[in-house]
């Protein structure tokens, strides 16, 4: 078991922001390191994955990483895997999440709502909302309710580059999200980056790995800061996935039906989150509902647990010396 904690730095401003919680693709990161510099061996029998708890400082959250080659107790990163947005290919990494409902703010449903409306300002009405704290804590926004105020036709034409350019549609949205944030219990999230948006719609690209059970998003880091990933956070799949399950609310909205749970399982529901460079599937494990409230709000089975693979590689290593 290693711990582990998650800042986000700014690379133009001397800032560090520690309300980021964790960041799937750092977590990715820390099973490989932490077999490398020793801190947790290396599985012995050829073929065997490497299995890393992982505990985060950062939220309390308990992660299992597998890494899935460690020929003679060395991290090897050549593999076929293929992650929509990352370049090339390498071996994967399996993570499982437990312990991620209610991350940042304690409760899976901050609002204790599965739809809120929030304010878009400048006498444009409101959207709805789903509050979600899984794993992440996410502000899901309907962009049909958004993107045609602002002249938008589909959510395909929100791209980094309009989004850079759009400080009234990004102002919009971050009224609402400070809005949000004071409902989720989070305070005034100005200058913050948590809580994160997303605006979802069901999903039009045609691809064949998708079973159904899909929607499409476009995930900001900061919408005050103009600023559109350019894939989806691990993290903030797994919370929409955790929406999608929820008896109504904007996720369920989009994904268009009642979601079915993986062949052969009860207790196991996979999605597909589409986003501008491809699909990022993700996997959301449920218990059973104990109150009639969660029953109502969560039919299918409460979100537990997450799962999602990607790869990592080296990029560079060095050290640094302070003097005091």
């Amino acid at each position: 078991t290693v711990t582990y904690s998650f800042a986000q730095c700014r690379v133009d401003k001397a800032e560090v922001d520690h309300s980021h919680g964790d960041c799937g693709n750092m977590l990715a990161a820390v099973a490989p390191f932490a077999i490398e510099r020793g801190l947790v061996p290396a599985a012995s029998t050829l073929g065997k994955a490497t299995e890393v708890t992982i505990h985060s400082l950062s939220t309390g959250a308990c992660y299992s990483a597998k890494v899935l080659r460690t020929p003679a107790g060395a991290v090897e990163y050549a593999g076929s895997c293929v992650v929509p947005g990352v370049p090339g290919t390498a071996a994967p990494v399996q993570l499982a999440a437990l312990g991620i409902a209610g991350a940042q703010t304690g409760k899976l449903l901050p609002s204790g709502r599965a739809l809120d409306r929030f304010d878009l300002g400048s006498g444009l009405g409101s959207a709805a909302c789903t509050l979600v704290d899984f794993a992440r804590a996410l502000v899901i926004v309907d962009a049909g309710d958004v993107l045609p105020k602002f002249g938008y036709s589909t959510l395909d034409e929100v791209t980094l580059q309009n989004v850079a350019g759009d400080p009234e549609l990004c102002g919009a949205l971050e009224r609402l999200r400070l809005a949000a944030a004071v409902e989720m219990g989070m305070g005034d999230c100005a200058g913050k980056d948590a809580p994160k948006l997303a605006l979802v719609a069901p999903l039009t690209m045609d691809d064949t790995s998708v079973n159904g059970q899909a929607l499409a998003c476009r995930y900001f880091v900061n919408p005050g800061r103009q600023e559109l990933h350019p894939t989806v956070a691990m993290t903030a799949a797994q919370a929409i996935g955790a929406a999608c399950l929820l008896g109504q609310g904007v996720a369920a909205s989009a994904l268009g039906g009642r979601p079915e749970p993986d062949e052969g399982e009860t207790h196991s529901y996979s999605f597909h989150i589409g986003h501008a460079q491809g699909i990022f599937p993700v996997g959301v494990g449920i218990r059973m509902a104990n109150t009639e409230l969660e029953q109502m709000l969560f039919p299918a089975g409460v979100p537990h647990s997450g799962r999602y693979s990607t790869t990592v590689v080296p990029i560079a290593e060095g050290r640094a010396f302070v003097v005091e």
